[in-house]
């Protein structure tokens, strides 16, 4: 309480067990805490509905969470990030500045007075080392009004905590990058529903990476949108020595995504088989048509002499063509990733 007036906080949290603490551990000290969650469409979140997954995870601790999609922000960050990308396309330090400064202009709206994070010093090697958590701070216009509980006892004090919002002694200071303690403190406090440690973010997976950087290549950066970021999920991915960028379904179930992306794109099928959905782009005249078709061909069967009947619909045309099988050799040297 300040003045008769309950204090209020923002927690930038995820589904994973850190955030979740932090919350947790300053709403244990009679703070209403807000949880703030920002999603980016093309990141794989699962099957289940966010504000589902996040009510969930967080209602048995008491704290709301609001989903913000901030995607085509988010993306045009990602297309530039002043500090650069970490061994995929992450630009981590960039990315904590982006969420702390849209906390940062919720605070007002929201009557809240600090904003909490679940960081842990040390405990990611481009984002949370102590130095760049100070700098991250300060980038981010909030400097002294952000609180990471975890390791609290182990930074400088923070506002909150010089003027007695937030008890500093009830607050930890773990380092490093053992979530030991972590899982600890979640059974003192009798938190047992929350993800466990997996990839994390679709920036940091090193396939989904290489995909995203040859299309920046390829493509003007101020053109990409979030929906060629999701197309570059599913399936195998090619780009021809004339640019033309094609997609090959795995599997049913890829064949399943690559169907919500058919508007705006060439589509190939084989007539006489079933084999995977394949999408193009950039597609210009017949020699490209024969080529994916060519592409579609070498994964509808084994025999690489046969010549396969292709049925291809495009913004301009459609039609069907006969094609054999790209040789192997050639279509190694065009794929990006498997």
């Amino acid at each position: 309480m300040t003045g008769g007036r309950r204090v209020r906080a923002l927690a930038l949290v995820s589904s994973g067990l850190d955030s979740m603490l932090a919350a947790k551990l300053v709403r244990d000290q009679g703070i209403d805490v807000t949880g703030i969650h920002c999603m980016f469409r093309f990141d794989p979140a699962g099957q289940e509905d966010p504000q589902s997954r996040f009510d969930r995870l967080f209602g048995p601790l008491d704290i709301p969470v609001q989903i913000h999609d901030v995607t085509d922000a988010f993306l045009r960050m990602v297309l530039d990030p002043p500090h650069g990308y970490g061994k995929g396309l992450n630009p981590c330090i960039d990315c904590k500045i982006f969420m702390l400064r849209h906390a940062r202009d919720l605070l007002a709206s929201l009557d809240a007075r600090f904003v909490v994070t679940g960081e842990v010093a040390g405990q990611r090697p481009m984002s949370q080392m102590k130095p760049t958590l100070f700098h991250i701070e300060k980038e981010s216009g909030i400097r002294g009004l952000i609180v990471r509980p975890l390791s609290a006892r182990c930074l400088p004090p923070s506002i909150p905590e010089k003027r007695g919002w937030v008890d500093r002694n009830r607050l930890f200071g773990i380092s490093g990058r053992s979530r030991k303690i972590q899982i600890e403190i979640a059974e003192s406090l009798g938190i047992r529903l929350y993800n466990q440690p997996a990839g994390g973010c679709i920036l940091t997976d090193l396939n989904y990476a290489s995909r995203a950087k040859r299309l920046f290549r390829e493509r003007e950066r101020s053109a990409i949108t979030p929906e060629d970021m999701r197309l570059l999920r599913p399936g195998r991915h090619f780009w021809t020595d004339r640019g033309v960028h094609v997609v090959v379904g795995r599997d049913e179930a890829d064949n399943g995504v690559l169907e919500g992306f058919r508007t705006g794109r060439w589509v190939f099928e084989a007539v006489d088989f079933t084999g995977p959905l394949v999408l193009a782009e950039n597609v210009r005249d017949a020699a490209d048509i024969e080529t994916v078709a060519a592409i579609t061909a070498r994964y509808c069967g084994r025999n690489k002499a046969d010549r396969f009947r292709i049925r291809f619909a495009g913004p301009r045309e459609s039609g069907e063509v006969t094609a054999v099988p790209v040789d192997d050799a050639v279509l190694n040297g065009w794929m990006v990733s498997s």
